[in-house]
């Protein structure tokens, strides 16, 4: 009432001359203290001002995301916890999670109840939640069952945390139960907990509710303590209907009613509570499987679940998976802890599989296998992915690390022990000699980048936890475990393993309680983590200089690098991350030569030199490439070398044949060894009759025909290769048998042979893929890819959409893969361009698939372009689809440009990327770029030469006049090799 001669409107406001002065100087002096504030508190770069470079942008002009923030939660409170990372002192020691997912919604109601303790005295206690809505929550003391007084509950959802805070504080030692309701939505990405489908035969569409949380995703299923140290009970509850099954990590010990949701009829299905284990490795599943069953020998109960119709496919894997956890038993000495171990086939997802404790979720292509239907390798791939995933039930998960950063202890360490395994199970595989091609060579080419990583690496926000998921951790990891093997021995190091993991079993550790270990084992004869810590701690590693006079050798030690600049020692073009060894290694140097065995020196961060038979003629050094380094020979021991191979290639291991071929060419890719050597070493191969070494030459060679395709040499090149493959294509005949690698062998030679134009090969696949598309004549298994491949490349409209068909069609996962993969290689780019376009729709190619689709075409010189185009013109679709915190974005930014050789193709994809933020793929996105500039160094410096070289073989040319003169005709046909 005392305002209204203020505001009404036939009042006039009025005030003494005073009283405005005194309101008018505290007006001014608030705006100056506004003005000084705005000035010096605020963030002074937000705006590039006299060139400065905001701080939210790094040294590339993206975004970064370490940048220091101010944490506010959603209701605009200051959220009191500024810490990615969760405060230490409070402990969850069991949980009991109630879940209700509805199939047809998509929504989620649930309760969780954990039991915790802290470990000092506190007003609050943080924890992990992601898009859950918390609709209740209470905090009870369990000696008085007396409920607590929350004061607030705060969400900052950028670093997914929960704040609570009491009234009263929380005692030391003293246990309680927090209790969350909550409620959330089934995910439609690969992550979390999420919805799947699958076709019936009958074209039916069925659903699942499944789970994938690795590396932190638990807390977007239920609120919890989501990091890897955090290990406690688990005990489950779902709710489902009556026409679905539930599993869980532990197995079901009661079913009973749960009265009606909608109408329908629930159950309630109740799980017999776990070990201690961490939330990453929580798994469940709402699905309409069926599943077969055995034991192992102990009588713990194996089960492979799959659609109905597809259970028949299960039987190799469930073979596989019994023994595999017979051998592991026998091999660490520790017996499986828990009653039953289950695998089930996802249809969408993100990765090869997810070691779930008790319940190892695959995707279908890397465990179901049809004999009459799968290639030798897929049939192969199943093996060694269930291998993987049953290594982790020891390694990760009986044990499991403390931290993200020491990731390379759980997939390193899988990474080896599958092919150790299957070497076991299937001793005819020859999988050691296979581990140097699927594991060392590629951790050498990923960490000869300046943008590599440490194995042990620091990583504290998910998205950096993302990013180490890659080839270091999984195969340097594994490589330097076997080189460890191989020094150690193979004795020592299994009483190490069986140590380590009776020490720390249902606990946590990191790399030095390894170390430790493996010293112990050792007798302290030698000094494991002295040494390991130089190949852990560090990036990169060594090449190995051998130089020769007489008996005398002399090996000298530096970091290897792909780049010539950042080699040298006055670049500026690459700060390189200091290193704590000055990029020296301790390095078990192996050798050999033609009238001697198998030696070891140890170069102890130092250079050497030693004495050997003077009358050797060759030295081959790294035995079978068991080292983790690269070995460059002065010429006149690269020629002594090469001149054994062409006369009498069986006088080296095949893996120690792949060994110089990788050393070769890859030197050759980092200029220091010339490409007339690298060449002059290639013609040996039209003699070579192993898979190995084949395989090592087609990937080099496969991968110099893509940076060449705008080059002058390219077709030249092609020759070159058909040249070398004829004779091995021809002795290999078209009869689908032989031992496992030679049919191993004989795909990847027919597909490369039709891809390169070898005459005979492709007349012979064309022909087959016509009676397979007219009269329906079967192709044996380990023929197809070559035989679709001719169909597809040489063919049109009709032989694509026949095979797409086909793939829309079939019932094989690894069928299905292939011609996922085979669509890519056409030569129309119309056709090229639909491909793609089907990758935006889900419900004709599934999201996990769209990297092969992506790679295919990419690698194709017909569709390079296309693919590019389409990343970009797609890339907020993409990014929808799979989200900022996978590492799928990095790896679809890699198949699509790594080829890139040409210095506008760089400044494209530099341009593109300057201010997108990649999340996870940013180290993806950095090593591309480096890539890019070595394909264009590397193209500027060698074409001429290799084009001379080429040129000048006439003898090899009038036998390649049919070759050249079908690729003339055809043009506009020609492409690189599959990815």
């Amino acid at each position: 009432m005392h305002k209204r001669t203020v505001y009404e409107h036939n009042r006039v406001a009025m005030c003494s001359q005073k009283r405005a002065l005194c309101v008018a100087t505290v007006v001014l002096a608030i705006l100056f203290i506004v003005s000084l504030i705005i000035a010096y508190a605020g963030p002074q770069t937000d705006c590039p001002c006299a060139g400065e470079k905001p701080t939210y942008l790094d040294e590339h002009g993206r975004i970064n995301r370490t940048r220091n923030i101010i944490p506010v939660a959603t209701n605009n409170e200051l959220f009191p916890w500024n810490n990615v990372r969760l405060p230490a002192f409070a402990r969850p020691l069991r949980y009991h999670i109630n879940i209700h997912p509805n199939l047809t919604t998509l929504d989620v109601k649930g309760q969780v109840t954990i039991d915790f303790q802290v470990d000092k005295d506190t007003y609050f206690i943080v924890l992990n939640s992601q898009n859950l809505t918390i609709t209740d929550k209470m905090i009870i003391a369990d000696k008085k069952n007396h409920r607590l007084s929350i004061a607030r509950l705060l969400e900052y959802p950028p670093r997914q945390q929960l704040y609570l805070e009491m009234k009263d504080k929380l005692r030391k030692r003293v246990n309680y139960t927090l209790v969350m309701r909550f409620t959330t939505r089934l995910s439609r990405e690969m992550e979390g907990f999420y919805i799947s489908s699958y076709k019936t035969k009958d074209g039916e569409t069925r659903y699942l509710a499944t789970t994938h949380f690795e590396p932190t995703y638990a807390r977007s299923a239920f609120p919890c303590f989501d990091e890897p140290q955090f290990k406690a009970r688990f005990k489950m509850s779902i709710f489902r209907d009556r026409f679905h099954i539930s599993l869980f990590n532990m197995p079901i010990i009661n079913t009973e009613d749960a009265g009606f949701y909608m109408g329908t009829g629930l159950l309630r299905d109740e799980f017999q509570e776990s070990v201690e284990m961490s939330t990453y490795l929580v798994a469940f599943v709402v699905c309409d499987y069926q599943h077969i069953r055995a034991e192992t020998a102990r009588g713990v109960s194996v089960a492979v679940y799959s659609p109905p119709d597809l259970l028949k496919q299960a039987r190799f894997a469930l073979d596989t998976a019994t023994a595999m956890m017979d051998h592991y038993e026998r091999y660490f000495n520790v017996n499986y802890p828990l009653p039953k171990q289950d695998l089930i086939a996802i249809p969408d997802f993100g990765v090869g599989a997810m070691e779930n404790w008790g319940l190892i979720t695959y995707r279908e292509t890397s465990i179901l296998y049809e004999p009459e239907e799968t290639s030798a390798a897929s049939h192969q791939w199943v093996a060694v992915v269930v291998a993987h995933e049953l290594a982790h039930q020891w390694f990760g998960n009986l044990v499991t690390m403390r931290w993200w950063n020491d990731l390379w202890l759980n997939e390193g360490f899988a990474s080896f022990l599958e092919y150790l395994a299957v070497d076991k199970v299937m001793p005819g595989w020859n999988m050691m000699e296979q581990f140097v091609l699927d594991k060392t060579q590629p951790g050498l080419n990923l960490d000869a980048l300046t943008n590599s990583h440490s194995i042990s690496v620091t990583v504290q926000d998910p998205t950096e936890i993302e990013a180490i998921f890659d080839t270091i951790s999984y195969s340097k990891g594994a490589s330097l475990l076997y080189m460890m093997e191989k020094f150690l021995g193979q004795d020592t190091l299994k009483r190490g393993l069986n140590d380590y993991l009776n020490t720390h079993k249902f606990s946590n550790a990191d790399t030095k309680d390894l170390w430790a270990v493996m010293s112990k084992h050792a007798n302290h004869s030698i000094h494991v983590k002295n040494i390991m810590d130089t190949w852990t701690r560090q990036m990169g590693f060594p090449l190995i200089d051998i130089k020769r006079d007489g008996g005398s050798i002399s090996a000298s030690q530096t970091r290897f690098l792909l780049s010539p600049e950042a080699r040298s020692p006055n670049s500026t073009v690459h700060s390189l991350p200091k290193s704590p060894y000055d990029y020296k290694w301790y390095v078990p140097l192996t050798y050999y030569t033609d009238i001697s065995d198998e030696e070891m020196v140890w170069m102890n961060l130092t250079d050497v030199k030693f004495e050997i038979d003077p009358t050797a003629s060759w030295f081959k050094a790294n035995v079978n490439q068991s080292g983790f380094y690269r070995v460059n020979y002065d010429a006149d021991m690269w020629k002594a070398l090469i001149d054994t191979l062409k006369k009498n290639h069986t006088a080296m291991t095949p893996t120690d044949r792949a060994s110089l071929i990788d050393d070769a060419f890859t030197l050759c890719r980092a200029g220091i060894v010339n490409i007339t050597t690298v060449l002059e070493l290639s013609l040996y191969l039209r003699e070579e009759k192993e898979h190995v070494p084949w395989a090592t030459a087609l990937d080099h060679l496969q991968t110099w025909a893509r940076f060449l395709s705008e080059a002058a040499p390219y077709r030249l090149f092609l020759e070159f290769i058909s040249h070398i493959l004829e004779p091995v294509a021809t002795s290999l005949g078209w009869e689908d048998t032989g031992t496992h690698m030679e049919k191993l062998m004989r795909s990847n030679i027919f597909a490369s042979a039709v891809l390169s134009g070898v005459q005979s090969t492709v007349t012979e696949a064309t022909e087959k893929f016509r009676e397979w598309m007219e009269k329906g004549t079967k192709i044996p298994p380990n023929l197809r890819e070559a035989v679709y491949s001719a169909g597809i490349k040489y063919g049109g409209v009709k032989e694509w959409q026949f095979c797409w068909n086909k793939y829309n069609t079939s019932r094989i996962p690894s069928e299905k893969k292939l011609l996922l993969r085979i669509l890519g290689v056409s030569s129309d780019p119309w056709i090229l361009q639909r491909y793609l376009l089907a990758t935006l729709d889900r419900d004709r190619i599934r999201p996990q698939d769209i990297k092969i689709v992506m790679a295919s075409v990419s690698s194709n010189p017909e569709g390079q372009l296309l693919a590019w185009r389409h990343l970009k013109a797609h890339w907020k679709d993409l990014q929808t689809l799979f989200g900022n915190g996978t590492f799928t974005m990095g790896s679809l930014i890699s198949s699509v440009t790594s080829h890139f050789s040409t210095q506008y193709d760089y400044d494209e994809v530099f341009d593109f990327f300057h201010h997108i933020d990649v999340g996870s793929g940013s180290r993806s996105l950095d090593q591309s770029l480096e890539t890019i500039l070595l394909n264009i160094h590397w193209v500027q410096k060698n074409e001429e030469p290799l084009y001379s070289w080429l040129n000048g073989k006439v003898r090899y040319r009038s036998s390649l006049s049919v070759v050249s003169s079908c690729m003339k005709q055809r043009s506009s046909s020609l492409q690189g090799f599959r990815s």
